[in-house]
């Protein structure tokens, strides 16, 4: 049984947005879901694969939070999550949570981590975030306490060379960016579209490192697009008729060409060690040299391009 949950608790000024999973019903999906977020919880950023709007680059950086109190896990609450998730979950560590909830930093793998909260007594897992009333995103605070913490910008952009990449814009262009793309990506056919006037006037290239994994035919449409002769005209093909409504790209899959496939289960492989948790995926050198990244979609495309130095 699975029911959304917004609930206030103003005993401790906090608000809980939930998926909420009970322990008397077996949940393979749970699994699969917490495969998905990847380490989506580590991250400053909500727990989505296709990444909404970088809304975290305008919001002030949250005060010190004291470190979560450690406790043990509960026999119950072990039972709960090996029933759950099919004794793939390993528990990197448990601490007090508001409302008398336990916390969880768990693991499913390499740079496969996220917080959940259960109830003490087992019945309850949830998946989700809790905000205080101030607005304090406490989740994503345990987050970066407890858990290990993905590569950044630096590491990234330096492992590079593990991904493949093909070229969208002029090679001459003063500016240039790498960008992760899924071809059933909303946020990055929106980022498309708003990269467009800028790589078709030859201000910016785009390095397109093709990823597939968002929806079932993700990966045969993005080894199309990594097959075709014109790798920048097929990905203009997939997002001419973007369908809004059901958010899928437009080009046929095609899964016969086994090196496009390898390819994009590279940079998908690159993705996930990496700690990648959704596209787009933004990496850049600014003025200085020093590598930066942004995690979903930034609609100030002209302030991005002022923040990016001359391509070398």
């Amino acid at each position: 049984m699975r029911q959304p949950i917004l609930q206030p608790q103003s005993k401790v000024e906090t608000y809980m947005l939930f998926s909420l999973y009970r322990a008397t019903r077996p949940l393979p999906a749970l699994g699969l879901s917490l495969g998905l977020i990847g380490a989506l919880a580590a991250v400053p950023a909500l727990a989505q694969t296709a990444t909404p709007p970088a809304a975290t680059a305008a919001t002030p950086t949250p005060a010190a939070t004291a470190t979560p109190k450690s406790v043990d896990v509960p026999d119950a609450v072990q039972a709960t999550l090996n029933k759950l998730t099919g004794g793939t979950t390993k528990v990197l560590g448990a601490f007090e949570a508001p409302a008398g909830l336990i916390g969880l930093a768990v693991s499913l793998g390499p740079q496969k981590n996220a917080i959940l909260y259960a109830t003490p007594d087992g019945k309850y897992l949830m998946q989700g975030m809790i905000v205080s009333s101030d607005g304090k995103n406490m989740t994503q605070a345990e987050a970066k306490q407890m858990l290990p913490q993905p590569p950044d910008a630096a590491a990234n952009f330096a492992s590079l060379d593990k991904t493949h990449s093909y070229l969208w814009g002029k090679a001459a262009a003063p500016k240039e960016m790498w960008v992760l793309f899924d071809p059933n990506c909303i946020y990055c056919h929106k980022t498309y579209e708003a990269l467009k006037p800028a790589v078709s006037a030859g201000k910016v290239k785009v390095h397109v490192i093709q990823a597939g994994f968002l929806k079932a035919d993700s990966m045969a449409k993005a080894a199309a697009i990594m097959a075709a002769k014109d790798p920048a005209a097929a990905l203009a093909t997939d997002e001419k008729n973007f369908d809004d409504a059901k958010e899928e790209g437009s080009i046929k899959g095609d899964m016969s060409n086994k090196d496009a496939v390898a390819k994009v289960t590279a940079n998908n492989t690159w993705m996930q060690a990496q700690g990648i948790g959704g596209t787009p995926y933004i990496l850049y050198k600014d003025a200085a040299g020093k590598a930066q990244d942004i995690a979903g979609f930034d609609p100030d495309i002209d302030g991005l391009l002022a923040k990016i130095g001359t391509a070398s």
